[in-house]
């Protein structure tokens, strides 16, 4: 009797160029991702330095190890949670979406899974670390535990947003909500966190940052909406379509930038001691952004909603920065 033949295995052989491999690296990691957390952090950890010590130079082992929490690691998961949950569906068809391609053709659907809670663990570890050894005011009701609950807040968040089970991201008005709370308040209350008591923030001041993100987040809804309408997924911008979607994220920056306005004439903490008169020199850079919004507001596409939130971003970015230091008192080191 002769012997068995073999039979053929068939390996699927994959050509990925740089610009793919690259595009998975940089997706992957959620790097464009983690500055939208890292910022606020970073601006909420100036805030909180005590008057005479003020700097922009980040020497502080507490938080670098937070941005790193909040970035690389639990913004990390963030997004390979997401992209477990949506890679099969909706991100198939969306055009900021096209590495999930390759990461089909290079690792399976499961070991994102892993990946994302591997990320997620070592990123609340991390978090309970610089709470019980970092945090310096341990004044606060939370006994300088702000920080890790925060981090737990973080995560709750993350998931609800993206597990089948809840899927926030789904029901019009919760998307806006979660990325409201995680980006516009959880983040700066973390950087504050690890200085000062979470109870100590200046709320007005809160209230306008996280107006700031929801009229960066609206837009984001309308770019996805016929990908997202396609797969049933009833995100702010398929409920109210894209120009009504257009309107309330530019009727959040007006309300933002007015409550910023009235605080600075007002002379509410942070625009007091060095930063007293900053508005006189930041406030051509907030009414920038709401004329450039009026203008995309007209006949927006893709294409112009994407381009609308970089020069936010920029815009955004300037302000903040320009404003932090005028309250270091001109002084970027200690």
């Amino acid at each position: 009797m002769p012997p068995p033949v073999a039979e053929p295995v068939i390996r699927k052989e994959v050509y990925i160029t740089p610009q793919d491999l690259t595009g998975f690296i940089v997706s992957l990691g959620g790097v464009k991702f983690w500055a939208v957390a890292i910022f606020p952090m970073y601006v909420g950890w100036v805030l909180a330095q005590p008057d005479g010590a003020r700097r922009l130079f980040i020497d502080d082992l507490a938080i670098v190890l937070g941005l790193a929490v909040v970035g690389p690691l639990l913004g990390t998961f963030t997004l390979l949670l997401n992209t477990y949950y949506d890679m099969e569906t909706t991100d198939r068809v969306n055009p900021r979406k096209q590495y999930v391609r390759v990461i089909e053709d290079l690792i399976d659907r499961e070991t994102v899974r892993y990946t994302a809670w591997g990320f997620a663990a070592i990123g609340l570890l991390l978090s309970a670390f610089i709470s019980a050894n970092l945090v310096r005011d341990r004044s606060g009701p939370l006994g300088g535990y702000g920080f890790l609950l925060l981090m737990v807040l973080t995560t709750v968040l993350s998931v609800v947003y993206s597990h089948p089970a809840v899927r926030l991201k789904g029901v019009a008005g919760a998307d806006l909500v979660v990325n409201v709370l995680g980006f516009g308040v959880i983040c700066p209350l973390a950087g504050w966190s690890l200085l000062q008591p979470v109870d100590a923030f200046p709320l007005w001041w809160l209230l306008s940052a996280a107006l700031f993100v929801g009229a960066s987040y609206a837009p984001t809804t309308a770019s996805d909406v016929e990908s997202d309408r396609a797969f049933g997924i009833r995100t702010l911008a398929v409920a109210l379509g894209t120009n009504r979607t257009m309107l309330l994220g530019f009727a959040q920056l007006v309300a933002a930038v007015a409550i910023l306005l009235l605080g600075g004439a007002a002379h509410w903490f942070p625009f007091s001691g060095d930063a007293a008169n900053a508005v006189a020199a930041i406030w051509p850079f907030l009414v920038a952004q709401i004329a450039l919004y009026a203008i995309f507001l007209r006949r927006p596409t893709q294409g112009k909603i994407w381009a609308l939130i970089l020069l936010l971003t920029v815009l955004q970015g300037l302000a903040v920065l320009l404003f932090l230091y005028l309250f270091t008192g001109n002084r970027a080191y200690p």
